[in-house]
């Protein structure tokens, strides 16, 4: 446990005056960060740090389940490395993930290719 809580679920019609009101009740914030998407709107999670574990145990049990304009949030202890630049990077090897190819993907490409023109088709272009 430490001061930083990770609060996720949170609805995106929630402003960062709003969240700040409602952590705040539990003691003071040191910071508090609603990460953006490219439109401007927030990603449905913040970062919260307290002046103290106390404070941040306070506001995590408290606001556990709480309903806020309809989603429960969830609140979590943020891990140590889990700075703005340690998402981005763990963001960034996700979706450079998804762009590569399977193992063997070409290759089943090709036999697929294959086996479509097995009627002969090919060959009767070139005769």
């Amino acid at each position: 446990e430490g001061t930083r809580l990770v609060i996720r679920n949170v609805p995106f019609e929630t402003n960062r005056k709003e969240l700040r009101d409602l952590l705040s009740a539990y003691g003071e914030l040191t910071s508090l960060r609603l990460p953006k998407k490219f439109d401007g709107s927030h990603r449905g999670f913040a970062f919260a740090d307290f002046v103290t574990s106390q404070e941040a145990s306070a506001a995590k049990e408290a606001l556990e389940g709480t309903h806020l304009y309809g989603r429960h949030l969830v609140m979590e202890w943020a891990e140590e490395d889990q700075s703005m630049e340690s998402i981005r990077r763990k963001t960034a090897r996700y979706f450079s993930k998804l762009n590569e190819p399977a193992p063997g993907a070409k290759r089943q490409k090709i036999e697929e290719d294959l086996a479509d023109n097995a009627d002969g088709a090919f060959e009767e272009a070139f005769i």
